[in-house]
């Protein structure tokens, strides 16, 4: 049914998809020498060199390429992909500029020129960008989220950073009634300090996280720490007499306290807890999902150490546990600091892949400068 172009040609596009790029380098370099006259082929091409690191060959093809099919933009648009990938920010804007004579409607080819526009500026990612990222392909919002990634690791850490590649809480739809005792006070804060001093933590945590408006009075930040404090101190005591069945949800509820109050030590030592009793366990099936989980915020705290292949680690031992798109956007920071930006952005595509992930949404909430 297919020549031998067009079979090598398909093989090609599927070695580029899995990121065999040296395979998909052999199997397209014999398409072209089967086909010279078909474009495409050398596109793929180009770019199957260009993730090998060999862009001076990579030009070549799409320029051989660009000469068969001098009226299509599509060439000159990958050319600039290639560049803006490089960090050549002038030769990007060259062939984006023939790209745009050539196709000035085309939405792609408007989404790189916001991206470049950005990329050269700085500042948080503009509304353009955040439209087109929620729009396009993921291999674009991979570029968008790596340099949005790269700016906050810059200015607000990794925390800022991390938070980007999680969905928003959405606002309730219903506020947290008032509970029945507060009725009674008009100070709302000092009835959640007499739940406090009741020993009600757990109670008087949830009272103050759930009124939004009591986070604007100046007492709470002390009072939410000793709530936190306390919470930490009971389910240390509960963990001393509990039953083994309860131990690793009494861990997980420790964690949260610890993770509110920033205590990454405290962090790591109860998460790492948890992991050693789920292998102690025999690494029960129902628990693979937690898991996942666990490990990978252990690999977070790695991250917020700056032991960014102690985090790589973690990452390939989630993923072990349980293969899940989130992994790949905290590997995708742990390659960053890395300095392995195409690692990177490989990374942040299979987190978008196939995922109703807002980017736009969480790219309009990127801060403008350091808390």
């Amino acid at each position: 049914m297919f020549g031998r172009a067009d079979r090598r040609f398909s093989e090609g596009q599927r070695a580029l998809a899995r990121r065999d790029f040296p395979g998909a380098e052999r199997l397209l370099g014999e398409a072209a020498a089967a086909d010279p006259q078909r474009a495409h082929i050398r596109l793929y091409l180009a770019h199957a060199l260009a993730e090998q690191e060999r862009r001076a060959e990579a030009e070549r093809a799409l320029a051989v390429a660009i000469g068969l099919r001098p009226g299509a933009f599509v060439f000159p648009l990958h050319g600039a992909i290639i560049a803006l990938d490089v960090g050549d920010l002038d030769r990007a804007r060259e062939l984006l500029g023939v790209a745009t004579t050539l196709a000035r409607a085309n939405r792609l080819v408007a989404g790189y020129g916001e991206l470049l526009h950005w990329t050269a500026r700085g500042g948080p990612p503009p509304a353009a960008v955040a439209r087109a990222a929620g729009e396009l392909s993921p291999s674009f919002g991979a570029r968008v989220l790596l340099h949005a990634a790269e700016l906050l690791l810059d200015t607000h850490g990794v925390r800022a950073t991390v938070a980007l590649l999680e969905p928003a809480n959405e606002p309730a739809g219903i506020p947290m009634p008032l509970r029945i005792g507060a009725l009674r006070h008009r100070d709302r804060v000092l009835y959640a300090e007499h739940l406090l001093e009741r020993g009600r933590f757990d109670d008087a945590l949830c009272y103050l996280t759930g009124q939004p408006v009591l986070m604007a009075d100046p007492r709470v930040p002390a009072l939410l720490e000793r709530a936190r404090r306390s919470a930490v101190r009971s389910v240390d005591e509960a963990l001393a007499a509990c039953a083994p069945g309860r131990r690793g949800a009494l861990l997980l509820q420790r964690y949260e306290a610890e993770n509110d109050l920033g205590d990454i030590d405290a962090v790591e030592r109860t998460l790492g807890a948890w992991r050693e009793d789920y292998v102690a366990a025999g690494a029960p099936a129902r628990e693979r999902a937690l898991a996942a989980a666990v490990i990978r915020r252990l690999a977070i705290v790695e991250l917020e150490r700056g032991r960014h292949e102690a985090a790589l680690e973690l990452c390939a031992a989630s993923r072990h546990a349980r293969p899940e798109r989130e992994t790949a956007g905290v590997e995708a920071l742990a390659r960053l600091g890395l300095g392995q930006r195409r690692a990177a952005r490989h990374a942040f595509e299979d987190f978008l892949k196939n995922a109703l992930f807002p980017l736009d949404r969480r790219l309009g909430a990127v801060p403008g400068s350091p808390a």
